[in-house]
């Protein structure tokens, strides 16, 4: 058996299944180095692990932050479930659950690519969820949308489902039966689906505000910026960026208020139009009041993998109260190609195409660098059973794929 699930023996494609899982449910009484890689900015914030949960105490220093991120890394379509829970929603503070795109060679995160939730504010039932693609700046809901409460006394399951023509942002509680209480989905900006991601749970001293309506000239040439229900005062230190068509807008300013919807920025330079791509954000720079604990834990995934001639999205609803833990799930689908073979790629692009399936043709398998040879491709075009085999890459957990019998009657070109 070679790379790419050839059997030279048998001389046969033999498929099974392409599904790749992360999990950790957090028992112990400390992170598992196998699993998570742990950063840390600052020294205010603490980080510990009991009866099933990670808890991360904020601390009040401003911008402290601590970062896990998952030692595996995944491919897209794939589905994130976590489970959070925050003490108290206080300002000042930002919770990340996010895919972020990493480099193939480091397998480092490149900033790149991202899909995520970030919970931040007052409201322990809004968050904003974010796109990002191809190095662009991220694209963030304009204002808070309702997810189920994340008071202590309750966990709010969120699920992050990116593909490769949309990105879907899901909301339910947890070891329930209800279904999910809340979707939302970008088809634009959203991650690119030929990149590689890990998963990071992220918490910042810091808050961030979307949904910049306009950026103007204030009448005496100072930047005045309009977001509704900005809720800032006078005097307070801000940084806005990625503010396009009005250079000077990006920086960090003390404002004036004019009104509870707009702020002019001192010292700023007018010039330029504004041009709302939905990029632009503003962050006040003063650190939380005071130190809240930030906690993860996760409902399992139940996932189902589909073949086709075209990427179909996971649609599973999970399995509610399956257990508790963090769960990365992801789905490729060896769907079988047209007539021209070309079909789904395989795990991390080990395959590179499927069986033809109506003129017998088969693609390549860029891991053994050989065509299928003629009696492949009439072996695929009638068989009628289900070829199972399992391959692994590196290191990394194995790769399980299926694809569905094949009842044409191709022929070997």
């Amino acid at each position: 058996m070679t790379a790419g699930a050839y059997d030279w023996t048998d001389d046969m494609l033999k498929i099974k299944s392409m599904q790749k899982k992360f999990r950790d449910s957090f028992n112990g009484t400390e992170i598992n180095p196998t699993r998570w890689d742990v950063a840390a900015s600052g020294s205010g914030m603490a980080l510990t692990v009991a009866d099933g949960t990670v808890t991360i105490s904020t601390g009040t220093t401003l911008d402290d932050e601590v970062v896990l991120t998952s030692r595996t890394a995944f491919t897209i379509p794939l589905r994130v479930m976590v489970a959070v829970n925050l003490s108290q929603r206080i300002a000042g503070q930002s919770v990340w659950l996010e895919l972020v795109s990493v480099d193939p060679t480091s397998a480092q995160p490149d900033g790149r690519s991202a899909a995520a939730w970030r919970l931040d504010g007052t409201s322990p039932t809004l968050a904003n969820y974010e796109v990002q693609s191809e190095g662009a700046p991220r694209l963030a809901s304009s204002s808070g949308s309702p997810i189920p409460t994340t008071v202590p006394t309750g966990w709010s399951v969120l699920e992050i489902e990116p593909t490769n023509d949309e990105c879907w942002f899901h909301g339910r509680q947890l070891d329930t039966t209800a279904a999910r209480s809340n979707s939302y989905v970008r088809h634009q900006q959203i991650p690119e689906p030929n990149a590689l991601y890990r998963f990071r749970i992220r918490v910042r001293n810091r808050q961030f505000i979307n949904g910049i309506s306009a950026v103007a000239n204030n009448g005496s040439g100072l930047v005045r910026i309009t977001r509704a229900a900005h809720g800032f005062a006078t005097n307070d230190v801000v940084t806005v960026a990625d503010v396009s068509g009005v250079p000077g807008a990006n920086g960090t300013f003390t404002i004036t208020v004019i009104d509870a919807n707009s702020f002019d920025l001192v010292g700023s330079t007018f010039s330029g139009a504004y041009l709302n791509t939905g990029w632009a954000s503003v962050s006040r720079n003063l650190a939380p009041a005071s130190m809240r604990s930030r906690s993860a834990r996760c409902a399992s995934a139940r996932t189902a993998s589909r073949s086709g001639g075209a990427a179909a999205r996971v649609d599973s609803d999970g399995a509610a109260g399956a257990g508790l833990g963090v769960v990365v799930t992801v789905i490729s689908w060896g769907g079988l190609g047209g007539a021209d073979g070309a079909g789904a790629a395989g795990v991390s692009g080990v395959v590179s195409g499927m069986m033809g399936s109506s003129s017998g043709r088969a693609g390549s398998i860029a891991g053994a660098g050989r065509p299928c040879s003629p009696r492949a491709r009439t072996a695929a075009s009638r068989s009628t059973g289900t070829g199972t085999t399992e391959i692994s890459k590196g290191s990394q957990s194995t790769a399980r794929w299926t694809v569905s019998p094949v009842a044409t009657s191709g022929r070997g070109s």
